[in-house]
């Protein structure tokens, strides 16, 4: 269930969606941020939003200004959503956990973070706009799925579950140096997916941009702090990083890939069972799986069939 917005808040965000395209990137990133990451906004002050964001204060305070409001503290008023101190749910099990759970602060919050991420994303996967991406996913022609730097990972396993449950899905070969299957031999039927956080790969933007420039159905699956992608697809999912400990949190990025296959699943219906049972049969005559040896081809009036 989504958080309530006051008449003050639905203000202040179509102003700084109007707005946007006229903003510095400075502004566009702090715009950004308060578009994805509503919740999190009344926690922040102008100090603690900039280291984050990696601009200075006075940034910050200049964008206030130019929305009209004096501060960052004013401008936080706006957001007056309806929810508790600690949006999600803690049971006794786990509160003594965080309590006696080896002492150590940043774990504790790293915790706390990445239970409300994955909270955060089951909501979103009730909004229409998911189920908007969810179609885009199960039924275009061939989809592309793409990852750059250390989200290449991530972009492989979710290919690999879609290539179980439907046909055409494609990993982008990043070794061409040109993405000619997907900007050449690609359709306006097609869709390609972009797994991609901060520090962006330039490749990343540059492929988005041609997307765009084609025709081409995007999903762009990041992090709340890509204030371009918005730039090349109304499809985003703006997911959050944030952690307590060294790296950022790829946790409620794989909770987001996991609905989205489930949704795909679900809006295929039974061609998926089908397509597996093809799928299995397949491995188990190539493979085979721990205890049951492969088949090794049948045969049929003494020919080995293909």
């Amino acid at each position: 269930m989504s958080p309530k917005q006051s008449s003050a808040d639905r203000r202040l965000f179509s102003q700084l969606r109007s707005e946007m395209d006229r903003m510095t990137a400075s502004e566009r990133v702090i715009a950004n941020f308060l578009l994805t990451n509503r919740q999190a906004v009344p926690f922040e002050t102008a100090n603690s939003l900039a280291a984050k964001l990696a601009i200075s204060a006075a940034t910050v305070g200049r964008f206030c200004r130019r929305l009209g409001y004096r501060n960052f503290r004013e401008l936080k008023a706006a957001f007056k959503f309806d929810v508790a101190v600690a949006p999600w749910p803690i049971g006794e099990g786990l509160r003594s956990m965080l309590q006696t759970g080896g002492g150590e602060p940043a774990l504790q919050r790293d915790l706390d973070l990445t239970i409300a991420g994955i909270i955060e994303v089951y909501r979103r996967a009730e909004t229409r706009e998911w189920q908007d991406m969810v179609a885009l996913l199960a039924h275009c022609s061939t989809l592309h799925i793409v990852g750059f730097q250390t989200e290449r990972g991530l972009a492989a396993h979710f290919a690999s579950f879609l290539q179980y449950v439907r046909p055409g899905v494609r990993v982008a070969d990043l070794a061409t140096g040109s993405f000619s299957e997907v900007l050449l031999d690609g359709t306006g039927k097609d869709c390609v997916v972009i797994v991609e956080t901060r520090r962006y790969s330039r490749q990343a933007q540059l492929l988005a941009r041609h997307c765009r420039q084609r025709g081409l159905p995007l999903v762009m699956i990041t992090d709340k702090y890509c204030h371009w992608a918005s730039e090349y697809t109304p499809h985003i999912l703006a997911l959050p990083t944030e952690s307590g400990i060294f790296w950022g949190t790829t946790v409620p990025i794989h909770a987001a890939l996991a609905l989205l296959v489930n949704g795909v699943v679900l809006a295929l219906g039974d061609r998926v069972e089908q397509r597996l049972a093809h799928v299995s049969d397949l491995y188990q005559e190539f493979v085979g799986h721990v205890g049951k040896p492969a088949r090794g081809p049948r045969k049929k009036g003494g020919d080995i069939e293909p």
